[in-house]
């Protein structure tokens, strides 16, 4: 066995220096390029699906057209919006409501959440009654926020922060209160400053519950935007498909759709991949 062991070995040996390090690493780059291709092809086969159904249906006059428009008509909607510029418009009308909302909420949440986490007796006071208020919908407290805020945009920014407050508060809470204890050991034993025990310790700790909180806060501050615009505006990308229910201009609402959902997609994606980084950075700098 001991030179059936030794033989293999050395037939690894002559394979890896016959192919060479930089072989082996062209084929393990393209193997990790077959492999997402391959993700992006099944993950394309649902909405292909989805279109040959829905061309079928539109051949076979399931629905009248004008509430099942033509996949052709509501793509020559998406580029004419895009060409005139509307739509860029009303999304980026959307984007900066989301934006503010987003800094206010996940600001106030992260920092209540990090005193709650590190504070027993302001977290014996004050936890309760803030989870308590912010479990409430944010669509539940609409009608207050209306005659308090108006249907301005403060209205939209309030709703916003306010469901991505809870998101950006429970996840660093939790983190702080379920770190080991070693880690307050060791940086006692090595006498750091406060400012090397947040950088060093606290931050690695609490930047993946950071990135996971984030993702749930953009995704549901996201579709809360698009309601209230629905409800109460005069632009963003919510208004612009309520327009176009409005207008029985049903090609409007399915380019809007398919607009949303590509949009929520992108930041889910992109928040999914720094929240990757984000526990890798983590577990580097904690070692």
């Amino acid at each position: 066995m001991t030179i059936l062991a030794d033989a293999g070995r050395r037939r690894s040996s002559s394979v890896l220096s016959f192919v060479g390090h930089e072989g082996f690493a062209r084929i393990r780059h393209s193997y990790n390029g077959n492999s997402r291709l391959r993700a992006v092809a099944t993950g394309l086969v649902v909405p292909a699906v989805i279109l040959g159904l829905w061309s079928l249906a539109v051949q076979l006059e399931l629905l009248a057209p004008q509430i099942l428009p033509a996949p052709s008509l509501v793509w020559t909607t998406l580029s004419d919006l895009l060409v005139s510029g509307d739509l860029p418009y009303e999304l980026g009308v959307s984007m900066l409501r989301l934006a503010v909302g987003i800094a206010i909420g996940a600001g106030l949440g992260l920092a209540i959440g990090i005193a709650l986490g590190l504070s027993r007796r302001a977290d014996a006071y004050f936890g309760a009654s803030v989870r308590a208020i912010f479990l409430v919908p944010s669509l539940g407290w609409l009608p207050f926020f209306m005659l308090m805020f108006g249907i301005d945009e403060t209205l939209k920014v309030v709703l916003i922060a306010k469901t991505c407050f809870l998101p950006l508060m429970v996840g660093p809470y939790h983190a702080i209160r379920t770190m080991p204890s070693k880690y307050d050991d060791i940086a006692r034993c090595l006498e750091l400053k406060r400012s090397d025990y947040l950088r060093k310790v606290l931050l690695p700790a609490l930047l993946p519950s950071i990135a996971t909180g984030m993702r749930q806060a953009v995704s549901k501050g996201w579709k809360v935007l698009i309601l209230v615009e629905m409800i109460s505006s005069a632009a963003g990308i919510g208004y612009l498909m309520m327009w176009g229910r409005k207008s029985f201009q049903l090609d409007v609402v399915f380019a809007t759709i398919i607009v949303i959902g590509l949009v929520g997609l992108l930041f889910d994606r992109g928040i999914l991949w720094f929240e990757r980084r984000t526990a890798q950075w983590s577990l580097h700098a904690a070692v």
